[in-house]
């Protein structure tokens, strides 16, 4: 596939994910630990200075959040941040 399709594949399906969100045990509930790796200057998923990330709060139930002074690019500005905050947190977790 070309072009913006592949990336918006999510949006375009938004009624099965809607279904499956209605359907999903603890009502789609997080419980395993997530970790959502934020960046400072991103203009359209920056959930720290927005109400983006209120809704996120309420679906993981163990929330971790790391930012790094990136745009929306994260792994392909701030590769090395990017695993390293993956990693690190993999530790705190005990998950490594």
């Amino acid at each position: 596939m070309r072009g913006f399709r592949p990336a918006n594949a999510w949006y375009l399906n938004d009624s099965a994910n809607i279904a499956y969100a209605h359907a999903a045990p603890d009502g789609g509930r997080l419980r395993q630990p997530v970790l959502f790796i934020n960046g400072d200057r991103d203009p359209i998923c920056d959930i720290t200075r927005s109400r983006l990330g209120q809704s996120m709060r309420r679906a993981c139930r163990d929330l971790s959040v790391t930012n790094l002074e990136a745009g929306h690019s994260l792994p392909l500005e701030r590769k090395t941040e990017v695993a390293q905050a993956i990693h690190s947190w993999l530790k705190t977790k005990d998950l490594s």
